[in-house]
């Protein structure tokens, strides 16, 4: 029988923990992130920058509206 300083840590659905984690799967901490520069800053995309709700639910509807009248036409329920 092993003793226990020999087992590995295991958690109660009997996955292995991970004694280090890689690097890669830490989480970067905030005061050791890189500043954004000038560039960074001018690519950010903000609601300012987006077009106004209505006109974009407007036109998704237009352009669904008219996707669906041409299948109507299509398969013969609107006849011309």
């Amino acid at each position: 029988m092993k003793s226990q300083e020999t087992q590995n840590k295991i958690t109660e659905n009997n996955v292995p923990l991970l004694e280090n984690p890689p690097n890669d799967m830490n989480a970067q901490e905030p005061d050791k992130s890189e500043p954004m520069t000038q560039v960074q800053k001018d690519n950010v995309i903000t609601n300012q920058d987006l077009p106004n709700p209505l006109a974009r639910y407007g036109f998704t509807v237009v352009i669904l509206a008219t996707f669906l009248f041409v299948v109507a036409i299509y398969y013969g329920i609107i006849n011309p």
